[in-house]
């Protein structure tokens, strides 16, 4: 079972495991058939990686674009200066802040990666 990043998967493909975001909830559980819908929500998550069904071969296995600390400090800057006026302990709140910052950052000029 083959883990790969979000970006790399493609809609027909199902989940050998359950998928949880940061904060322990299940997104999607095991035997989900992937569509673009929910490509775009583990994307939207920040999830990193998934096992797939599919063959064992460890060469599947797929690392994921890290987003240096420096790109993700500069992103947070901004999305604290677009949520000023919105109280921030709301757990949807937090939890669309967060996807923000990952968004941000992912759209950001500046490279992703650290040297």
């Amino acid at each position: 079972m083959p883990n790969r990043s979000p970006i790399e998967l493609i809609p027909g493909q199902k989940l050998s495991d359950d998928v949880y975001n940061l904060d322990g909830k299940r997104l999607f559980a095991v035997g989900t058939e992937l569509n673009e819908e929910r490509i775009e929500i583990l994307m939207m998550w920040g999830v990193e990686k998934v096992s797939i069904d599919g063959s064992e071969d460890s060469s599947d296995s797929v690392s994921v674009r890290r987003i240096s600390d420096t790109v993700k400090h500069d992103a947070e800057i901004v999305v604290q200066e677009r949520f000023k006026l919105v109280k921030s302990s709301h757990p949807v709140v937090a939890a669309m802040r967060e996807i923000a910052v990952i968004e941000a950052a992912k759209s950001s000029d500046r490279p992703h990666n650290q040297s």
